[in-house]
């Protein structure tokens, strides 16, 4: 049996900035250990295994692209930063074929990692969400969870910008009303 030098154990970071230099087989290895990751956290928010493998496809080529320009720091920790484009993957796919975004599919605020809420009222102001009208629930959600524009909300939830603006007055009025 022939044990590993230490030089030979590979880290994360070492094979992230591996890849970030252009490294195949880093990148392979980065593939490998997130891909089941990234294709279930899609799936779900999709609710459709052909686009999942697209989409998935469609992050690590990203990935690929963008690694040069992660900085690994304590708090930016590089599974954040892939589901971060993950999730705006899943976003665009909905923005480019134009349907509603199922509340209950929406990316939740939670941290990846550890499951655990990143802010102690998520919790409740999640339990208040839930109370609201669908209607309410989504394009609070959307603007200010996804922070999408009115225009691209509009479009989404098939209404006018002025009937969305409304919509989210009365949503915010009356989640305040609940919070309170």
């Amino acid at each position: 049996m022939n044990p590993l030098h230490p030089a030979q154990i590979q880290t994360p970071e070492s094979i992230i900035a591996k890849a970030s230099k252009g490294d195949h087989t880093a990148f392979g290895r980065i593939y490998d250990d997130w891909a089941e990751a990234i294709y279930k956290y899609v799936c779900l928010k999709t609710q459709d295994e052909a686009v999942a493998d697209d989409i998935t496809a469609e992050v690590f080529l990203k990935v690929w692209k963008k690694l040069v320009s992660f900085k690994p720091k304590p708090e930016a920790k590089f599974s954040t930063w892939l589901f971060a484009i993950a999730r705006n993957a899943v976003i665009d796919y909905y923005r480019t074929t134009r349907q509603t975004i199922p509340f209950e599919n929406l990316p939740e605020i939670v941290d990846l990692e550890g499951g655990r809420d990143l802010f102690p009222e998520q919790t409740q102001l999640q339990e208040k969400l839930e109370e609201l009208k669908p209607e309410y629930k989504q394009v609070l959600v959307l603007r200010y969870v996804e922070d999408i524009p009115i225009s691209r909300v509009a479009q989404i939830m098939k209404k006018k910008e002025g009937n969305v603006r409304a919509l989210t007055h009365r949503a915010l009025e009356e989640l305040k009303d609940k919070l309170s």
